[in-house]
């Protein structure tokens, strides 16, 4: 019993350490919820010295969101202090009776605000509360505390919930009466007199607190603190020990009921008991089944023998077989046994011959049987119509598919002509048909014919007539079957109509409505009417779709569909070219004629609205206009000026619905153009492997030696130029084509480093990627196809990601990380104080390394406010266990204040620039001034990625 309370006492400290350390870590989150959403209310307000603006964001935030952290949280105070840890405002739950309405100790709040950390504490009054107190931090700087207070009692009943045993605080007695201040879950504090100490709280007070009453009488506190008591009480019994908590003087006391763990213990002796009767009964059923076993063959036998005469032959040999005793124990039992098989199977063979002739005689009836059920299956399942006629087309059979079409009973298909199922204007050409049969002018005959089914409907039937043979009646007849083509008559006529139109809205599509605007333009060169190309989409689609579900987003549709069908002419063309993209084409038709089109349909679009949420949404489109012979003679060159000019036409960025004609003179064409062009140039670098990588050395400051280098893409242009990624990376981003380019680095670059490796150069790179490679499903797999392929070891290879690209989806980053780093691999987080939640997202991230944005290195020197900031992301960073690396250290005078800060890395051109070789091994790197001016440093590598 001894091992079995250590055992439960332990069970309880760890249940409530856990609890606590959950409610902690709601608290703390809590608190880290509403700064943020005071971040959001605050904006982009500019703060004065004293920090007062955050202060009052949250509490306008605390004060809106107080009575869901009262009733859903269950807090029962907050409160928000100044930086010299007065109260700024605080709520309260009138019900909870807190000292001081919540309000907690002054040194706390002091001790918060001086180490800039969140504190968490056990207050205990006349009841206890989790207290937690976190500074409210913005832009760096401490504007004030905020603490969040919350009962134990909740704690207590998850630790009941979850060990079905009851619990309890005890705290030192206060003096205060038992009609003090209520407290959960009981109202009144309850005092233990012998023990000195008030119940401030406990589960089922109504029977514990008798008992715990009871045994103050007569176990002295101390003793039980150290050894378990076992209290009877009411027919049970109970194991109890008291647990300090993080508190001075307060006691948690658990209170389990063992009458289980009792009647266990004497249930497990009957069981002892019943198992030995058993034993004892069976080695007497065995004794007996020894004795009697002979006596048992020899009725076997008697039993056995007259089924000779009922022909039970085989189960004789079976009921023989399984009597029969073992042959070492041979006897007069044995003969007899033999001399009875013997017999039957000299009667099994007589019956054997007279079997095997019934039996091919049944064999033969059977075929016959089969072949005439295969016909008439294959007559009612077949989806075709069988049928047969005589010359006058009065029908004699008719299977399930014809019964089934023409509505004709089994009984009455004999009073049914053939023709007049067929309908009227087919008849006369069956009638010939049939009668060339007879006449035997033709072999077989086919038509194709309309047949009248059994609601009226007319059905394409496809028939095949022949002649049977003459039967012994030597009446002829016609086999005539029929297969349906109605269904696919339909899904033919189906799929030309879709050939040519769009689904959803019932207009022409892309395809057909290219074909009418070639007819349009090849009609122009001989008339000479000039005409023009509308295109438009509607704005913001995409959010209608998310907002209030696509199927009223195709509503919309169609809605706007039906509208454009009702106000064009005749001779105009309306197509939906994909998704909310639409076309108009306007034929004989002038500059001033298109512009009042265009006007009219943005006053028509304007008026239309959709409702979704019980709330209406208005339309408004983007309409972009080309007009030919002026912006173009061919399909292809006037779709693309319709579709550049929707988009000058969407970027005017008012609520109303905008057009705009094209102009071949606008700015933004020359960067369209640009941005193809370079698109062109980097598929030819990835196609011809013209991509390379450089590498720039990393200075690890304490011990005065290269630690590492990064990989640093470029590419190589036709005539052997080298382009810095600030003049492709972004038009690769845009265009999609940076996904190729991740894969394509990190081929390279591992490559690159078995290379090293198998040049004895002791090395680890570090490779830099885009957001979109990590938040790829494969990323995992791919970088572990390419480590098995060149065998390299994972713990080589570091993986950058900047600040920026890894918060896009924090949870799918900060769970692809864990994943490699488990695998052996390292993460660096690269740009990093560029952020808005820079601290919060590197306490998300489990990366190994830091990487300081070179914005705040760059003027180091001169910057006292980027020194401050440096040596303050340095301390966060290295304080959660995380190593910093330096960028764009260009100067000694930078690496020295460095060094001063305990930084642990440097990167820059002081340290030594990008090339596409490693530099010497053992080679020299200064790490204090020296003489002589550094080399200028060119542009591209002084405002992006070096």
């Amino acid at each position: 019993m001894q091992k079995g309370f250590l055992s439960l006492k332990w069970q309880a400290v760890l249940g409530v350490s856990f609890i606590l350390t959950s409610m902690q870590l709601q608290l703390l989150q809590l608190a880290s919820h509403m700064q943020g959403l005071a971040s959001h209310t605050q904006g982009q307000k500019t703060l004065d010295d004293s920090g007062e603006e955050a202060p009052t964001a949250l509490r306008e935030t605390l004060e809106r969101n107080w009575d869901q952290l009262n009733f859903e949280w269950g807090i029962d105070a907050v409160a928000l202090y100044d930086t010299r840890g007065e109260v700024y405002a605080h709520w309260f739950s009138q019900e909870s009776a807190l000292p001081a309405r919540g309000v907690v100790p002054a040194p706390w709040v002091a001790r918060a605000s001086r180490q800039e950390t969140p504190v968490t504490e056990i207050w205990c009054a006349h009841s206890c509360w989790q207290v937690v107190i976190v500074p409210v931090l913005l832009e760096g700087l401490n504007v004030g505390m905020l603490s969040f207070v919350r009962s134990l009692a909740d704690a207590l009943l998850q630790f009941q919930n979850s060990t079905a045993a009851d619990v309890g605080i005890l705290i030192p007695h206060t003096g205060i009466s038992s009609a003090g201040a209520p407290t959960r879950p009981f109202k009144t504090v309850r005092t233990l007199k012998h023990w000195q100490h008030d119940v401030v709280a406990l589960t089922r007070a109504e029977v514990t607190f008798s008992m715990l009453d009871q045994l103050s009488d007569s176990l002295p506190m101390a003793e039980l603190q150290s050894h378990r008591a076992l209290q009877a009480w009411q027919d049970n019994h109970y194991e109890i020990s008291l647990i300090p908590l993080a508190h001075a003087g307060a006691k948690l006391v658990v209170i389990d009921n063992v009458v289980k763990d009792l009647k266990r213990l004497q249930s497990t002796l009957t069981n002892f008991i019943l198992a030995a009767i058993a034993i004892l009964v069976l080695a007497e059923g065995v004794l007996l089944w020894l004795l009697w076993l002979p006596m048992v063959r020899l009725q076997v036998v008697a039993k056995a023998l007259p089924m000779l005469a009922h022909k039970s032959r085989g189960k004789l040999d079976s009921t023989l077989d399984r009597a029969m005793a073992p042959r070492f124990l041979r006897n007069e039992i044995h003969v007899l046994f033999e001399a009875a098989s013997l017999l039957s199977r000299t009667l099994e063979k007589l019956d054997a011959t007279v079997k095997s002739r019934t039996q091919r005689l049944k064999n033969r009836s059977r075929e016959l049987l089969e072949q005439r059920n295969f016909v008439t299956t294959l007559l009612n399942t077949v989806h075709v119509v069988i049928l047969t006629q005589d010359r006058d087309g009065t029908i004699h059979l008719l299977n399930s598919e014809g019964r089934r079409l023409t509505g004709i009973s089994k009984k009455k298909c004999r009073q049914l002509r053939f023709t007049d199922c067929v309908a009227t204007q087919h008849r006369e050409e069956v009638r010939l048909g049939i009668e060339g049969l007879f006449s035997g002018r033709s072999q077989q005959f086919h038509q194709e014919s309309l047949f009248i089914g059994a609601d009226g409907e007319q059905l394409h039937m496809d028939w095949y007539h022949s002649l049977l043979p003459a039967s012994n009646t030597g009446a002829n007849l016609v086999l005539s079957v029929g297969l349906d083509l109605t269904a696919r008559k339909i899904a033919e006529q189906n799929l030309a109509w879709l050939a040519d139109h769009d689904p959803l809205t019932e207009l022409y599509n892309r395809r057909h409505f290219q074909h009418q605007f070639q007819q349009a333009l090849k009609k122009f060169s001989r008339s000479k009417q000039p005409g023009a190309l509308i295109f438009f989409d509607v704005d913001q689609f995409k959010t209608i779709n998310d907002t209030i579900g696509h199927p009223a987003g195709d509503r919309l549709l169609c809605e706007l569909a039906a509208k454009l069908n009702s106000e064009i002419r005749d001779t105009d063309t309306l197509a939906r070219l994909g998704g909310d993209e639409f076309a108009i084409l306007l034929e004989q038709t002038d500059r001033n004629g298109t512009i009042t089109f265009a006007r009219k349909l943005c006053e028509m679009v304007n008026e239309t609205s959709i409702i979704g949420n019980n709330t209406p949404y208005r339309v408004t489109i983007s309409l972009g206009i080309a007009l030919f012979p002026e912006h173009g003679e061919s399909v292809e060159e006037l779709m693309a000026n319709a579709d550049f000019a929707m988009y000058k036409a969407k970027a005017k960025g008012n609520a109303r619905s905008n057009w705009h004609i094209y102009s071949a003179d606008a700015p933004e064409k020359h960067e369209l153009q640009h941005r193809l062009d370079w698109k062109a140039r980097i598929e030819d670098a990835l196609d011809n492997n013209r991509l390379l990588l450089y590498y720039q050395p990393i200075l690890d400051i304490a011990h005065n030696r290269l630690s590492h280098y990064e990989a640093l893409v470029r590419m190589r242009g036709e005539n052997g130029e080298i382009a810095a990624p600030a003049m492709f990376i972004p038009v690769a981003e845009k265009t999609g084509l940076i996904h190729e380019i991740d894969s394509r680095v990190l081929k390279l670059a591992i490559a690159d480093l078995h290379k090293f490796c198998h040049q004895g150069r002791d090395i680890t790179l570090s490779v830099n990627l885009s957001a979109k490679a990590i938040a790829k499903n494969q990323f995992v797999e791919t970088i572990e196809n390419l480590v098995d392929e060149f065998q390299v070891e994972r713990s080589r290879l570091i993986l950058e990601l900047t600040e920026t690209s890894a918060v896009e989806d924090i949870f799918t980053a900060a769970d692809v990380i864990a994943r490699c780093r488990k695998l052996g691999y390292k993460f660096a987080l690269d740009d990093f104080g560029v952020g808005f939640a820079s601290w919060f997202y590197l306490r998300q991230l489990p990366v190994d390394f830091v990487k300081i944005d070179g914005s705040f290195v760059r003027n180091l020197t001169a910057s006292y406010e980027d020194r401050l900031f440096i040596k303050a992301l340095n301390d966060v960073a290295q304080g959660l266990g995380k190593e910093t690396i330096a960028e764009f250290v260009e100067n000694a005078s930078a690496l020295k204040l460095l060094s001063e800060f305990g930084v642990n890395y440097a990167q820059g051109y002081y340290i030594g620039k990008p090339a596409p070789e490693l530099l010497p091994e053992n080679s020299y790197v200064p790490t204090f001034p020296r003489s002589g001016p550094r080399p200028n440093i060119p542009l591209q590598y002084q405002t992006g990625r070096q």
